[in-house]
């Protein structure tokens, strides 16, 4: 018997065995690559969505900080401005006891023995320098 030389080639060219073998082949493939760049497309999503998370996280945070500054500052001048108000008052009334005291002055009488000016000068200098 004759040996076939072309066994293991198709009997027909025009099959698709070895075709579709390849095709499978390629379309593995294909999924395969599909696959990963979805997972690679997800996983950019995800640090996309992560950091602008983050981002507003650091947005929110930094407008409450100068909020709570503001809200500080705000209650520090009214604090300051009621301080002022009530120290003014305070003002306003003891000017208003001086007033009252100065219309009450005690009549002033005449010592019953009269100093000369040197008199009174040297009992001064006497009750300042004297000796214990």
């Amino acid at each position: 018997m004759a040996k076939d030389l072309f066994e293991s080639e198709p009997k027909d060219l025009f099959s698709s065995e070895v075709d579709s073998k390849q095709d499978a082949e390629a379309k593995s493939k294909a999924e395969e690559e599909a696959k990963a760049q979805a997972r690679a497309r997800a996983e950019e999503e995800a640090k996309k969505k992560a950091e602008e998370e983050a981002k507003a996280e650091a947005e929110a945070k930094a407008e409450e900080e100068a909020k709570a500054r503001a809200d500080a500052k705000a209650k520090e001048t009214d604090d300051l401005q009621a301080l002022r108000l009530r120290r003014a008052l305070e003002r306003e009334k003891h000017e208003a006891e001086k007033r009252a005291t100065k219309q009450e002055e005690i009549p002033k009488t005449a010592a019953e023995k009269q100093l000369s000016l040197v008199e009174t000068l040297t009992r001064n200098l006497d009750r300042i320098h004297k000796r214990i």
